[in-house]
């Protein structure tokens, strides 16, 4: 009796926040409701506003307006290249996430473990599911994935959060850094055998930035562990991982069609360079006119592989103008956070940087794929981004 009432006086009002992270990690929209369902118990319980005060802070404020902006560039568009508008109330539609996390998340000591919980749990879902799903095509990994990039992107997204906790956590939780450690590395092993070039680049990139950071904090044992790391990680993709990762590192790149894809989204943007051919229609485009003559015969070809060029072939220079004024603003909000604490404290492992990395994977997994505008991949976005605005705000106060 006395451990459910500890839990409830220190835990019960993060429940609602597990659940959420929990649900935008493994993709149920029923998690989802019940997150919500669980915060109007937990306000009920506990006499406090369902709505909390997340979204009174200028920061979401200016979030909602730059969204407005990004939105309405891709909607002038719509009348001139007849494209799809339904699209846009789908993008809408999942930012959901965002809004729950600013109602949900209160200020307190339990946010970021209960979101490392949240993403570790979700990690292990998809070890389990890909156990019950072990599909294999080409030498690749696809899980109950219908691509192995698709497996990819969503790890490349929760492992970072995982790595950062179990960075910050090691010395006062060492039992639950071991969990972590043993789940991460399943996931890594996962990771790796999807034979995702695009997942291999943006977890290269989050390792050293966490190793960058892991020095500003002058932890020099995760410095060497992860310097031990890079070169055992060397050694082995270099002598005993020949056939799963050089045959993918090593691979002309034009073998897999994305250099043509490529080519057909800047023939487009040539072609319509203010509009572009319509949101949603490159795939229709594609199929028309260009899937004939690929060299590598792929069909139903739905984007270039790459978000950048399919928005701007897609919605022309005015839809690119919105969603690069999106991501602009997002990384000098982050950038500016992590100048600001750094230049008020030299060391530091700020959760700004835990959450803020899977925003700056995104951005980079980007060039190559096309994940991004799934909805589980979408979800996932606007829920770290929820998460950054309430570390923004709140960074000062980390112990």
């Amino acid at each position: 009796m006395d451990y459910w009432q500890k839990f409830q006086a220190q835990w019960l009002a993060y429940v609602p926040l597990f659940l959420l992270t929990l649900s935008c990690g493994i993709d149920s929209g029923s998690l989802m409701t019940a997150a919500f369902v669980m915060h109007l118990i937990v306000c009920r319980k506990k006499k406090i506003s369902v709505w909390g005060e997340g979204w009174k802070t200028p920061l979401f404020r200016q979030t909602v307006i730059v969204i407005v902006l990004s939105l309405a560039c891709l909607a002038v568009t719509l009348p001139f290249n007849g494209g799809h508008g339904e699209l846009i109330l789908k993008f809408l539609e999942r930012m959901i996430p965002l809004v729950l996390a600013v109602i949900l998340i209160r200020p307190g000591r339990g946010v970021f473990p209960t979101v490392w919980a949240g993403v570790l749990l979700s990690l292990v879902w998809y070890i389990g599911d890909t156990c019950l799903h072990p599909v294999w095509e080409a030498g690749r990994l696809f899980g109950s994935f219908s691509s192995p990039n698709s497996l990819a992107g969503i790890l490349i997204l929760l492992l970072p959060v995982a790595l950062f906790g179990i960075i910050r956590w090691y010395r006062a939780c060492p039992k639950a850094v071991g969990a972590a450690c043993l789940v991460s590395m399943i996931a890594l092993g996962i990771l790796i055998a999807t034979g995702s070039r695009n997942a291999y680049i943006s977890f290269a990139v989050t390792f050293f930035l966490l190793l960058y950071f892991s020095w500003r904090q002058r932890d020099w044992l995760v410095v060497k562990v992860m310097a031990a790391c890079i070169v055992a990680a060397c050694l082995v993709f270099a002598v005993l991982a020949p056939g799963l990762v050089s045959q993918r590192l090593n691979k002309d790149v034009r073998q897999d069609g994305r250099v043509y894809l490529m080519q057909v989204a800047v023939q487009l943007i040539e072609e319509t360079p203010l509009v572009g051919v319509g949101l949603g229609n490159w795939g229709k485009v594609y199929h028309e006119r260009f899937e004939a003559d690929n060299p590598n015969h792929e069909v139903n070809m739905q984007s270039p592989h790459n978000i950048y060029l399919q928005i701007w072939s897609e919605s022309g220079l005015i839809g690119l103008a919105g969603f690069l004024g999106l991501i602009i603003f997002q990384l000098k909000i982050l950038l500016a956070a992590l100048y600001r604490f750094y230049k008020k404290q030299a060391h530091g492992f700020p959760w700004l940087v835990g959450v803020s990395l899977p925003v700056f994977v995104i951005f980079i997994f980007g060039l190559f794929d096309y994940d991004f505008f799934s909805r589980h991949m979408m979800h996932l976005y606007w829920f770290y981004w929820g998460l950054c605005l309430y570390a923004v705000q709140y960074y000062i106060k980390e112990s």
